[in-house]
């Protein structure tokens, strides 16, 4: 049986045929007209998708009551805000057959178990397109906060010793150098734009960015300067690794906790 669709007729306007079927696509969302974040669902190629809703006619984010949010099919108008947010489709490179994306992501329609760091709408996605719950945003969010936290915690021990040495080593450890790492945040999160689509390159090219843009900074220090900035962000580089394996620990157990109740949660 056909699952019902939710919301008005399907406007051709709103649809962008780019977008087929079962594609893993994201729209641009703002919070309270601020915070920017990414709204992913899975297209099914004749103007509906299934995503995340926020339980009415609009979509989950990461305010408001979750325990709302649930799995819907609904026109792309819903998604797009009656075609006001573009649709952009996230590429992977290995992934499951498209009727099987398809069959995955209808067959939650109706379920919740909404989680902003564990179950959202990316992780949704993700699960639907490859088997795998994985959230770029998060992944990035844990990484870029663990690393700026340990680049400042080593820049104020290291400023702090070098009042006993030299000047490059002062500059090298720049309060600038966080300019590195919103570098790499932007390039991260925006990379779509470029037509980075796949988050392995987009990762590739943040990382560029940002030892660049270290690099960069600590050159005002010379080459102590150089060595000291390009040290700080591997350091940094290598904590945020650790975040993320931690953060991947911490959903699993939780995965397997619901793994009786939930299959996708």
């Amino acid at each position: 049986m056909q699952t019902p669709v939710r919301s008005a007729p399907i406007n051709s306007l709103d649809w962008n045929p780019a977008v087929a079927r079962g594609d893993h696509f994201f729209v641009w969302r703002r919070q309270y007209g601020v915070g920017r974040f990414q709204h992913h669902g899975i297209d099914l190629g004749d103007g509906t998708a299934v995503h995340f809703t926020d339980g009415g006619d609009g979509v989950a984010g990461p305010t408001g009551p979750s325990e709302n949010f649930v799995i819907q099919r609904t026109t792309v108008e819903v998604v797009t805000r009656g075609g006001q947010d573009m649709m952009h489709v996230v590429a992977h490179r290995q992934r499951l057959d498209v009727e099987m994306t398809v069959d995955r992501a209808i067959s939650q329609v109706g379920t919740g178990n909404y989680h902003l760091v564990f179950h959202n709408c990316e992780h949704f996605a993700a699960w639907c397109i490859h088997d795998r719950y994985e959230s770029r945003q998060i992944n990035v969010a844990f990484d870029r906060a663990t690393a700026v936290g340990v680049k400042t915690l080593a820049s104020t021990s290291a400023r702090a010793v070098s009042r006993l040495g030299t000047k490059g080593i002062v500059r090298g450890v720049s309060p600038w150098m966080l300019i590195a790492d919103a570098a790499q945040w932007a390039t991260e999160a925006g990379g779509h734009h470029i037509g980075l689509r796949d988050p392995q390159r987009r990762k590739q090219a943040s990382r560029a960015v940002g030892v660049t843009t270290a690099m960069s900074i600590g050159a005002l220090g010379g080459p102590v300067g150089v060595a000291v900035a390009g040290g700080l962000w591997c350091v940094g580089e290598v904590a945020g690794e650790m975040s993320q394996a931690a953060y991947e620990r911490a959903r699993l157990r939780r995965t397997r906790r619901a793994a009786d109740d939930d299959p996708v949660g």
